[in-house]
């Protein structure tokens, strides 16, 4: 880690981050031990030699977290929906779904497909509608039911800060966020004003 318990404590606040061979690792004093974790909350073995420098073995996760592989069998209804949600899965989706469906419906309204109202409620493009709304929540949650990825990586959160990854402003949970929440609004505008 290069870091020492006492820089750690009297130089950093208590407080620091790290980034390993592409990770960021956070690093922090919790009384007298020392918690290190990552980006999705997980902890990991963590020690601090007799030279005071802490020491933590990625390989050993302690604790389970949000951010940790999760059993979809013990997955509650309460993990999705409501504002102390776990994961924001529906939110994501319908993000994600109404990006690719504005694009869609710009691209057939340009080749002649009529308005996106017309588009969507008309046999093919509801079915359309479905098909790529199944598309979206099964490329969604396959990372995380396969065991490629945790649930947390599936469905990053905004509120996560990754301040040494690269493009920090561009690719981020926070950025397809607001993506999702403009292609939506944009597409129910489009409804209501039946263009």
């Amino acid at each position: 880690m290069a870091v020492t318990k006492p820089n750690l404590v009297n130089n950093l606040d208590g407080k620091t981050t790290r980034n390993i061979d592409g990770k960021v690792y956070t690093i922090e004093a919790r009384g007298d031990e020392v918690a290190v974790t990552d980006k999705f909350g997980a902890s990991f073995e963590t020690r601090v030699n007799k030279a005071g420098v802490i020491e933590a073995d990625m390989s050993k996760k302690t604790g389970a977290s949000a951010g940790d592989d999760v059993d979809f069998a013990s997955l509650q209804i309460t993990d999705f929906v409501g504002f102390n949600a776990k994961y924001k899965i529906p939110e994501v989706v319908n993000g994600r779904a109404a990006m690719v469906g504005a694009v869609l419906a710009l691209l057939s309204k340009i080749g002649g497909g009529g308005s996106v109202a017309h588009q969507m409620f008309t046999a093919g493009g509801f079915s359309s509608m479905l098909f790529i709304m199944a598309a979206v929540t099964a490329a969604t949650i396959a990372p995380a039911a396969t065991g490629a990825t945790s649930l947390r990586g599936a469905i990053p959160d905004e509120n996560a800060t990754f301040p040494d990854e690269r493009l920090p402003t561009t690719w981020t949970a926070t950025a397809e966020g607001v993506n999702g929440k403009v292609a939506m609004v944009i597409l129910t505008l489009a409804l209501i004003t039946g263009n």
